[in-house]
């Protein structure tokens, strides 16, 4: 955050503007005391979730096949 030609902040001067103004959550996806992540689109609002399991894409992948019920 310094050497950007403009004002320089410190970590805790960062922190209390961030959070004391929600304006800041809405833009930041995370940070620390060397990075600052901007989120890039509706995505980063989501929890991360993880991979699904194996077995339940198989169990989705043979009810999608399934043709006994017709």
């Amino acid at each position: 955050m310094q050497n950007m030609g403009k004002g320089n902040f410190t970590f805790d001067g960062f922190k209390a503007a961030y959070d004391s103004d929600p304006r800041f959550k809405t833009i930041i996806t995370n940070f620390d005391k060397e990075n600052i992540e901007l989120k890039s689109d509706e995505m980063d609002d989501l929890p991360a979730t993880g991979e699904p399991k194996p077995d339940a894409v198989n169990k989705m992948a043979k009810n999608a096949v399934d043709l006994s019920a017709m």
